[in-house]
């Protein structure tokens, strides 16, 4: 039955193109026939006809145009001069339990990472789990990709040189 009926929707179909393509096109406006003016004799021309200029003149702009840099030295990565190290917190707990759980899991993937304690104003302890330091930005991308992989969101600090 459904072959029955498929067959049918295609027979339609393509009966129907044919259809369409027998019938005369015959839609929208007629073009109007162009209504011819009076030949002006060649010596009336004006002065706007005769001065016909190039539609291009990019090659004459170009060269008027021309820009020279001025002279600079080259840039020569020296050594870095940075008074700071590349921080990654990777999380913060309530229990010191969940922070180790997670120094550990970082641990698994090579990474070196610290758990350090934090007392706020309020009174409250919180646990955080520290990867690095980490001295140059390369380092801290590449454990970055580690820590993502693991589907751990790091937040990246910078603190100062320690001696």
């Amino acid at each position: 039955m459904k072959w029955i009926l498929s067959l049918a929707t295609v027979g339609g179909f393509i009966g129907f193109i044919v259809y369409l393509n027998s019938v005369p096109t015959s839609g929208g406006p007629q073009p109007r026939p162009a209504i011819e003016k009076p030949a002006q004799p060649p010596a009336a021309k004006t002065t706007k006809q005769v001065e016909k200029k190039p539609g291009f003149r990019f090659y004459e702009m170009l060269p008027e145009s021309e820009v020279i840099p001025p002279k600079v030295k080259e840039y020569t990565p020296g050594p870095t001069k940075q008074n700071f190290d590349y921080l990654v917190q990777s999380g913060s707990f309530r229990s010191k339990e969940d922070a180790e759980r997670q120094r550990a899991q970082i641990a698994f993937q090579g990474l070196r990472a610290g758990v350090q304690r934090i007392e706020l104003d309020g009174g409250s302890v919180w646990y955080r789990v520290n990867v690095g330091p980490f001295t140059s930005r390369s380092q801290m991308s590449s454990a970055i990709d580690k820590l993502v992989s693991i589907n751990i969101q790091p937040l990246i600090r910078k603190v100062p040189k320690q001696g």
